[in-house]
């Protein structure tokens, strides 16, 4: 109950920053819909009483919220697109990019990180620790620039944007992955290298335990209780990069309709949009510290006896 309250809460303080900083960061959303010149100065005064823009900027956030509040996520100023459909069509375009990036860090990244473990200080293992560093090290803009040069522009395999065929999917997935991925990488390694060292593995071992088992059933569910806690905290991060790859691959999700609203001033849009996306990473957040929970028995059942 607590922690729902704190998450509301902290959902409540981000709405207030989201819609203050969209309204004060400059620009006017009356000359984003109507050129200078082209209409009075009485229409355009018109037009932003009706859209609520003539009044203080509290009594704006109040009556926004409360039609938020009953449903009613309203229209797009700039075409008078309804909210709600563009939620459900480009929502629909980032979660299929957002799973296909989730699947590429888990799927991936775990395997490789256990390989790495396995091969210590191998070629193997050197190989994938080099390349899990340059996933962190390289930006993913810079990742997505080099992405379309080599892949689209140079070698003509994928296309350099547009949606939603597997091949378009291809470059915005991986880039999107890549520091999740890395990240994963070397996670997984470090866990599985901290557990393969425990005294639990050697008397495994004397026992008669076959590698694969010990590996498997024993070494491997101890180092995934990181993993699994930490995972949401990877929503958050692919929240926050899916801004900027769906811009430069053109994937018409989330991120492209709040970055083209901030452009033109669609306030309605910008505001909404930015509370989806900053209500998603709290909830990764919150869905990390149930992860963690979850994953590591000995808490859970010390907050058992606590209650």
């Amino acid at each position: 109950m607590t922690r729902t309250l704190y998450l509301v809460l902290i959902v409540a303080v981000s709405s207030v920053a989201v819609f203050y900083a969209i309204r004060l960061s400059g620009g006017d959303a009356v000359a984003a819909v109507i050129q200078p010149g082209t209409a009075s100065l009485e229409a355009r005064e018109q037009l932003r009483e009706l859209w609520g823009l003539n009044l203080p900027i509290h009594e704006q956030y109040f009556a926004y919220m409360g039609r938020l509040l009953r449903g009613d996520l309203g229209n797009s100023l700039t075409n008078n697109w309804p909210i709600s459909e563009m939620l459900i069509i480009h929502g629909r375009h980032s979660l299929l990019l957002g799973g296909a990036a989730l699947l590429l860090v888990f799927g991936l990244g775990v395997p490789l990180g256990i390989l790495a473990s396995l091969r210590r200080n191998g070629f193997t293992d050197i190989s994938i620790t080099t390349l899990s560093v340059g996933g962190l090290a390289v930006p993913n803009f810079w990742l997505a620039l080099l992405m379309v040069w080599l892949f689209a522009s140079t070698l003509r395999w994928l296309p350099s944007a547009g949606c939603c065929s597997p091949k378009q999917l291809v470059l915005p997935a991986v880039v999107l992955a890549m520091e999740g991925l890395a990240l994963t990488v070397r996670m997984t390694r470090s866990a599985m290298l901290e557990n393969l060292d425990r005294d639990f593995v050697r008397t495994l071992r004397a026992g008669g335990l076959s590698e694969l088992r010990v590996v498997g059933r024993h070494v491997l569910r101890n180092a995934l209780v990181p993993i699994v806690s930490l995972a949401g905290l990877r929503i958050g991060q692919i929240v926050g990069y899916a801004l900027v790859v769906e811009t430069i691959f053109g994937w018409p999700g989330l991120g492209q309709v709040l970055v083209n609203a901030v452009l033109r001033r669609d306030y309605a849009v910008a505001q909404f949009f930015s509370l989806v996306l900053v209500t998603l990473v709290i909830v990764g957040n919150w869905a990390a510290d149930l992860g963690y929970l979850v994953a590591n028995p000995r808490l859970r059942n010390a907050r058992s006896r606590a209650v």
